[in-house]
């Protein structure tokens, strides 16, 4: 695959005139071969304009191609304006003028008329090599966009290899944990799921960023050299991951229900209500039927109230009682919701319960309320919401459920 692009500009000679009939070329700099190839060729109108069409390859546009303006092998432009368009790329090397040819300067001496000439063949050239310059800088540029690229490559292998580290951790984590009987467990197929999709989001995000400030060559390489940077910030945040994965590995608790452990308080309060829900289906499949049913808990606030830290009881000996908060969460299994038509979940944050159920109700949605300590979301006054769950915007069922935390009075 390829995307193709249209280039322009204006050639002037020396004297500032249009110069008409001239053959001019764009090549681009291929990462791969590490050399220039030529992409399209066009000649001058009478008015110095000129318009050309050519094909890039697909695995080239998103490091914001390089490319130069040649007229006789000399490079005249390396500096390109790019914008995208509907159908590719547009290159705009703007307006071009030839260098001024050296003229030489010659004076007859004496009286047999013997000429000297400075500038000229009889005489050392002090004339500068433009061409010769252009490549140069051309060359330099070349030298510092491939070794920018060459860093990314690395820091994106060590990124990866990173990455398949925190997968193979998951999976130990995984069979330590195995239960000896039906308990509720995390379903970290799903947890990897929505890490990778947010960690390719970022980097999708952090291309499209890149691409839309390349202007010219010094953007080039200060954008590489940031994203470098930031690979660097992914390498450090993923060791910590692998780190703390490490300190769970090191001490496994067998027996413990696999609910136990680091995690989001609305992924624990959604994964006991998946629960509750499974029981109630093989409840009523026997003619029975679960009630209201309240779930009071302790743990350990982690990451400024957004996750909690489920304890053993051995772990709980060593805790001092005024570390640990109380969650108090209420479900009602007994209401399921009917399936129809979806509807988009609205924001409840800081809403009073029975503003939230007003609210819902309104929709044709359903509240299931729990209370947390205040600590969860530091902003919520006793009584409003601090998290919910599914969020803001995601589409559910009408007469679907939405889990709201509420803060509980401050002790």
């Amino acid at each position: 695959m390829s995307t193709g692009f249209t280039w322009s500009t204006r050639l002037l000679d020396a004297e500032g005139n249009a110069a008409a009939g001239a053959s001019l070329a764009v090549e681009l700099f291929d990462l791969a071969a590490n050399k220039w190839a030529a992409l399209s060729q066009a000649v001058t109108g009478t008015d110095g304009n000129v318009r050309g069409r050519g094909e890039i390859a697909d695995d080239t546009v998103p490091f914001a191609p390089a490319l130069r303006l040649l007229e006789a092998g000399a490079v005249m432009a390396t500096t390109t304006n790019i914008t995208r368009a509907a159908r590719g790329l547009n290159v705009d090397f703007g307006e071009v003028r030839r260098a001024p040819v050296a003229t030489p300067f010659i004076r007859t001496i004496g009286r047999g008329g013997s000429p000297f000439t400075i500038g000229g063949a009889r005489a050392a050239t002090a004339a500068i090599d433009l061409a010769a310059v252009r490549a140069e800088v051309s060359r330099d540029f070349t030298t510092q966009l491939a070794e920018n690229v060459r860093v990314v490559g690395e820091k994106d292998a060590e990124i990866s290899r990173l990455f398949k580290l925190v997968t193979a951790r998951d999976e130990q984590i995984i069979t330590l944990r195995q239960p000896s009987a039906p308990v509720a467990t995390v379903d970290a197929a799903t947890i990897r799921a929505e890490v990778t999709r947010d960690f390719t989001a970022r980097l999708a995000a952090k291309d499209l960023e890149v691409l839309d400030q390349i202007k010219v060559r010094d953007a080039k390489v200060e954008a590489a050299t940031k994203l470098a940077a930031d690979k660097d910030i992914e390498i450090t945040r993923l060791a910590e991951v692998i780190a703390d994965k490490d300190r769970i590995l090191a001490n496994p608790r067998p027996g413990v229900a696999a609910v136990a452990g680091i995690t989001r308080v609305t992924d624990f309060a959604s994964t006991i209500g998946m629960q509750l829900d499974e029981a109630q289906t093989a409840l009523k499949s026997r003619g029975f039927s679960l009630g209201s049913i309240e779930v009071n808990a302790k743990a350990l606030l982690q990451d400024e109230g957004r996750k909690i830290e489920i304890l053993d009881r051995e772990m709980m000996k060593t805790i001092q009682p005024g570390m640990l908060s109380d969650f108090k969460l209420n479900y009602r299994p007994d209401k399921p919701p009917p399936e129809v038509q979806g509807q988009l979940v609205p924001d409840l944050m800081f809403l009073t319960e029975n503003r939230a159920r007003a609210v819902l109700a309104s929709l044709g949605l359903l509240l299931e309320a729990s209370t947390g300590p205040a600590a969860i979301n530091a902003q919520a006054a006793t009584g409003q919401a601090m998290l919910q769950t599914p969020a803001p915007g995601d589409d559910v069922p009408r007469g679907g459920r939405v889990h709201v935390i509420f803060a509980a009075p401050k002790e």
